[in-house]
């Protein structure tokens, strides 16, 4: 099999899977989803598999085949499924549901391995990218970010940054050390994921403050994505536009005045990409960074030159609101 450099994927409410090359911005194949929307979307490692979140399971195909028929469907969920992501390996995938639960499934086997019982709306998750692939970090409609070990099928820890507020997004920086949420007022939260080990309490977990910014002035935040390199931030938002942060990380005057080693940390604004009509709903970087692709309830996706903040390419096809999108352009 040819291999095929990069995978542009691209779905929402049209009851269609668009994919593209990404250099013509020609669809290169198109999948009738006829169930649901479309919510939700991720590529495995190896580029083979592509699962697609609906309601109220998930259905994963072959890339390469021809063939609308998803390879494997896996029910369990009993409502919308928010998120879905692929472990490293593409062994395993997690979901997150309106059902108010997570789950864990073995991919080959096409089985369900464990249920995380949430009690609110899960809106997000994403997989802690540590070898052991155990951790999972949830948000949800009651305002909670939650680290769970799928494991021992519990939280480990727990904040709520904005009381009564939804959390709409989680990310996980690469290196892990970073989780980021964003939420329905625009507001952005990072912390310090501190993870402990030893023979007497196991491993603990810990969620450490370690900066809070207004992202889009009271707008709903509706992605927040981390770049392949770890260095920057795409938040997504009603406000029609999304927009690239940068963390920063400098020493400051102590409140005597004197120049003690007091670092505070910042973001800042790198580009606002003013492109889209309407609500942008997802993004993707891709594997060196330096590209970002946004998706529309325009109907329309956007290629965006990270440097420049420039749009070089547009994909137009779909019918109706494009909600989510999948890149995999890795050379691995």
């Amino acid at each position: 099999m040819e291999e095929t450099p990069v995978i542009l994927v691209t779905a929402g409410y049209d009851h269609t899977i668009r994919m593209w090359d990404a250099l013509k911005s020609t669809c290169t194949r198109s999948i009738q989803y006829t169930e649901t929307q479309v919510n939700r979307m991720a590529l495995s490692s190896d580029k083979h598999y592509l699962a697609v979140a609906g309601n109220p399971r998930v259905s994963l195909y072959d890339v390469f085949g021809t063939s609308e028929a998803p390879v494997l469907s896996l029910e369990g969920h009993k409502a919308n499924v928010t998120a879905v992501e692929f472990t490293h390996d593409h062994k395993f995938l997690a979901t997150s549901s309106e059902d108010k639960t997570i789950m864990w499934w073995d991919v080959y086997a096409g089985s369900c391995k464990r249920i995380l019982h949430n009690g609110s709306i899960v809106n997000d998750i994403a997989i802690h990218p540590d070898g052991r692939q155990e951790l999972i970090i949830s948000c949800d409609q009651n305002g909670a970010v939650r680290v769970w070990s799928w494991r021992r099928q519990e939280v480990l820890c727990q904040v709520i940054p904005e009381s009564d507020v939804a959390v709409r997004s989680v990310a996980v920086s690469p290196n892990g050390q970073l989780i980021v949420a964003g939420n329905n007022l625009g507001q952005v939260f990072a912390y310090r994921l501190i993870i402990e080990s030893s023979p007497q309490t196991g491993r603990t977990v810990e969620l450490e403050p370690y900066l809070k910014f207004d992202a889009h002035d009271g707008n709903r935040i509706t992605r927040v994505v981390f770049s392949a390199n770890g260095r920057l931030l795409a938040t997504c938002s009603s406000d029609r536009t999304a927009k690239l942060w940068e963390f920063t990380e400098g020493p400051v005057m102590s409140a005597n005045g004197s120049r003690e080693e007091i670092i505070q940390a910042g973001a800042a604004l790198v580009h606002t990409l003013n492109y889209h009509h309407r609500w942008v709903w997802d993004a993707a970087f891709s594997s060196d960074s330096g590209y970002l692709v946004t998706v529309s309830t325009d109907t329309r996706a956007a290629l965006w030159d990270v440097n420049s903040g420039e749009v070089i390419r547009q994909f137009k096809g779909h019918q109706k609101g494009v909600v989510c999108v999948a890149l995999n352009d890795s050379t691995i």
